[in-house]
């Protein structure tokens, strides 16, 4: 019976111990942001080839800087074709702006994930929506997004990550594609077809030339003229 009872004391014991190391949606994402925190900031060089539905772009050259916790600036013209929630998903939002549930994990032939669902939060005027993103559990980085903004449209976005000087996970390739399900009875669709938007289609985002944490200073990021206006 003392055998019995010291087995069950270390089954109970084990599952105890099991269980606190358990992750939540929410310190998994606490690991994401502070393995993303130690980028104060970097620099890199962008290709990206858009191949949209009803849109002709020329493959782009695109200088990009970013500075935590949240400033951006792309140096090309016509990024507007280009979506800035894709290349600036910063793991610092996912905490403030999302509801995070865990799902459970996930395999493939490489690599573990964890797969979560964001829900949207409040916020006056707008609809709440759902994505699911992918985070390579020993990495802490986002590998996939799957997003669906309005009935029937599905983005579903794919990361490359790779190791800058040894130290940073960072994107070296980026590819997201669009995808729109016709329902003819729909309002949106009715509204898209009227808009002449794109319904389906990719962005290939490539990185290199990267420069990390070499103190990009705040004036990088400011509005040239209001740095002009500040000069006079």
């Amino acid at each position: 019976m003392a055998t019995i009872r010291r087995i069950i004391l270390f089954i109970f014991i084990a599952s105890t111990a099991l269980i606190a190391q358990q992750f939540t949606a929410e310190k998994i994402l606490q690991n994401v942001k502070m393995n993303f925190d130690r980028v104060q900031d970097y620099s890199a060089q962008l290709t990206a080839k858009v191949d949209m539905e009803r849109l002709r772009v020329p493959e782009m050259k695109v200088k990009i800087y970013f500075k935590q916790p949240n400033k951006f600036k792309t140096e090309s013209k016509n990024t507007s074709f280009l979506p800035r929630n894709i290349f600036d998903l910063n793991p610092g939002d996912l905490l403030t702006k999302f509801d995070a549930i865990l799902m459970g994990k996930e395999n493939d032939s490489e690599k573990v994930y964890y797969k979560i669902r964001l829900i949207s939060k409040p916020e006056k005027g707008k609809p709440p929506h759902e994505s699911f993103i992918w985070i390579d559990a020993q990495r802490w980085t986002i590998d996939r997004f799957e997003a669906y903004p309005q009935e029937g449209r599905k983005i579903q976005v794919l990361i490359d990550q790779t190791l800058i000087d040894g130290k940073y996970f960072l994107p070296v390739k980026i590819f997201a594609s669009f995808d729109f399900d016709q329902n003819t009875d729909s309002l949106s669709e009715r509204i898209y077809n009227q808009s002449r938007m794109p319904r389906k289609g990719s962005v290939e985002l490539r990185y290199s030339d990267y420069q990390v944490n070499t103190g990009l200073s705040d004036e990088i990021f400011e509005k040239k003229e209001k740095r002009e206006s500040e000069k006079k």
